[in-house]
């Protein structure tokens, strides 16, 4: 599907284009500089890295696009994340970002928009498809957990830099 119908992602890719933040000497924070998460990250297996991006991201604070932004919904690139921290589809492009840059092919991720069924309320989560496997990336849980055992989400779409989905429920 057209990702120009996805106005906050395109504008999110295109200031990353402008201002990347992954560069050795960049400092994430007070403790960590680019080249350090990359060293610790580079090498291991698929879900170790997952496990690392995911662990150190989720550091950070969450915060509202109203809080943050001044609007209901805003999605940021890595520079405004790491300056001003975000809610859940800034944890997911951040950590899009970074596995992009460790590696990880953007044809294996998606940004996904779901559903979460216990509070009814709109989410985003990072799908990483490894195979046959896919594992998801959450900024509520530091475990990178296989997709099936994933119960409580309904995907809604996702994206990456080239693709755009709409997910629609299968009828019986």
């Amino acid at each position: 599907m057209d990702l120009k119908k996805q106005q906050n992602w395109l504008s999110a890719m295109e200031r990353n284009r402008k201002k990347p933040i992954f560069f050795d000497e960049k400092r994430f924070n007070s403790s960590t500089l680019w080249k350090d998460l990359k060293s610790r990250a580079a090498g291991r297996p698929l879900r170790e890295q997952l496990n690392i991006v995911n662990r150190f991201w989720n550091l950070w604070p969450y915060r509202t696009d109203k809080e943050v932004y001044g609007k209901a919904d805003y999605w940021a690139a890595p520079y405004e994340f790491l300056a001003r921290s975000g809610d859940c589809e800034d944890y997911c492009i951040i950590k899009y970002y970074t596995l992009k840059e460790l590696g990880v092919s953007v044809e294996n991720m998606r940004i996904v928009v779901v559903r979460e069924t216990i509070r009814n309320i709109g989410h985003a989560i990072l799908a990483v498809y490894d195979g046959d496997d896919v594992y998801i990336l959450d900024n509520l849980s530091d475990a990178v957990r296989p997709m099936e055992r994933v119960r409580n989400y309904v995907p809604q779409f996702s994206v990456n830099e080239k693709h755009r989905w709409v997910h629609v429920k299968a009828r019986r």
